[in-house]
């Protein structure tokens, strides 16, 4: 199995940490995971220096290439439109796809 990790990383202003945060946990990763396309998620806070805006990195696991390229297809434009439409400039983010490799 070649299992497929999609990773999403956010920068965030510091005002909108808290209800970030809610949201993104009854929201955002709750409709990634209702597509269908993901078995599980890890989020994560990464430490950074104090003077850095907070990060975070949320990976969504796919079976295979498929259904990750099933994400990318029918959902990705309207999710992350979502995310942009609520936070604006006050989320930055990117996008990788990655392999497990062992």
């Amino acid at each position: 199995m070649n299992m497929q990790v999609c990773n999403i990383s956010f920068q965030l202003n510091p005002t909108i940490q808290s209800q970030w945060l809610m949201w993104m946990k009854t929201n955002f990763i709750v409709e990634l995971m209702g597509t269908g396309c993901f078995i599980d998620h890890k989020f994560y806070q990464l430490e950074v220096p104090e003077d850095q805006n907070p990060t975070f990195t949320l990976q969504l696991y796919a079976v295979n290439k498929e259904q990750l390229s099933k994400y990318h297809t029918l959902f990705a434009d309207t999710i992350i439109l979502q995310l942009n439409n609520k936070w604006g400039e006050q989320c930055l983010y990117f996008s990788t796809n990655m392999q497990i490799v062992n």
